[in-house]
């Protein structure tokens, strides 16, 4: 019996203890405020591609592969996370604290809506890719601008630190572009 529970406690060390490790994205604790830019803004859920939905990281390995990344995960799944930093990042850089998740109180009367769309977000060979389209609705007027965002950073290294640091540079480039639209 002692040996049974030896090679079970043994196998449960080895397999149950592998640890992962948790990645996150945008910390927004750094963002000054450039402007003071307080009429109510809605920001629709960001939606992302299927990859990005779930708390699993993946790398593109060849233009026809893309594999996850094992013993690593994001914190969060990515849509939750990626809408969080947007919504923080228009709050802090427009000193604006009415900057919120759509839908909310009705009897808020929001001047924007903001809805991002993210067709590609991605490492592949040393580079982050981000590719999205966002629209910002001016409610009031009813008119809509819609965009096309493009962009690519360097890692610097082939390190999955890099990587994510790559992405948070990528994804920060997208909130400060939505941001000069709207206050356009």
């Amino acid at each position: 019996m002692n040996k049974i529970l030896t090679i079970l406690f043994t196998l449960f060390f080895l397999f149950g203890c592998n640890t992962k490790k948790y990645y996150t994205l945008g910390s927004t604790l750094d963002i000054v405020s450039t402007t003071n830019y307080t009429q109510e803004i809605d920001v629709v859920k960001v939606d992302v591609p299927k990859y990005l939905r779930d708390h699993t990281l993946v790398r593109q390995v060849t233009p026809y592969q893309v594999e996850i990344i094992d013993k690593a995960q994001w914190l969060t799944p990515m849509q939750k996370r990626l809408t969080n930093i947007l919504i923080e990042y228009l709050q802090k850089s427009m000193n604006n604290p009415n900057v919120h998740l759509y839908p909310w109180n009705a009897n808020k009367h929001p001047i924007h809506r903001v809805s991002v769309t993210i067709n590609r977000f991605i490492a592949y060979n040393n580079k982050v890719f981000l590719q999205a389209n966002y629209k910002i609705t001016h409610i009031n007027r009813k008119k809509i601008k819609t965009k096309l965002f493009n962009t690519t950073v360097d890692t610097k290294d082939a390190t999955l630190e890099s990587m994510i640091e790559a992405m948070q540079s990528a994804y920060f480039e997208l909130t400060k572009a939505i941001k000069n639209e709207i206050i356009k």
